[in-house]
């Protein structure tokens, strides 16, 4: 069974994985995989709302950096990609506000999970659809099968 490091607020998502079997531990040394569930935290100055995207992400690369992890997970929104395209664009970037631009970062710097031989799979999912991605997540991280190094999906 999978043994957690979460980096988040801890809600729905973290309670649906200990429902499941994930055991979770308090140091990177005792885990096997980790998710990252990064949040809006709203705050008014735009520095202190990254800490719930960016800070977060950084968090979690400092301890996975050398580490023994199989799998990580990490978790967004659709802020990267909600909000005015540029003029003639179809798809690609399109921040909605300052979270936007945390919630790409993050995107961006979880590569590095795959950089450091971690299997590393984002998730950006709609907050009110969240509940149907859940048995996915879970999926990921118990699978043994192959999967891409690295991956983005947006639910």
């Amino acid at each position: 069974m999978p043994r957690l490091l979460y980096f988040g607020r801890g809600k729905v998502v973290l309670d649906h994985l200990i429902q499941s079997g994930c055991t979770p531990v308090r140091r990177i040394q005792d885990a096997n995989v980790v998710v990252v569930e990064s949040y809006d935290n709203h705050l008014p100055n735009p520095f202190e709302r990254l800490t719930g995207t960016i800070g977060l992400m950084r968090q979690a690369l400092d301890e996975i950096e050398g580490a023994a992890i199989e799998r990580m997970v990490v978790i967004t929104d659709q802020s990267s990609t909600q909000g005015v395209m540029r003029k003639g664009a179809k798809s690609g970037v399109a921040l909605d506000d300052v979270h936007g631009l945390g919630s790409l970062t993050v995107e961006v710097l979880s590569r590095m999970g795959a950089k450091f031989g971690v299997k590393t799979k984002v998730y950006r999912i709609q907050p009110d659809k969240i509940q149907d991605s859940l048995s996915h997540i879970y999926a990921f991280l118990v699978s043994d099968e192959n999967s891409p190094e690295y991956e983005v999906v947006s639910q």
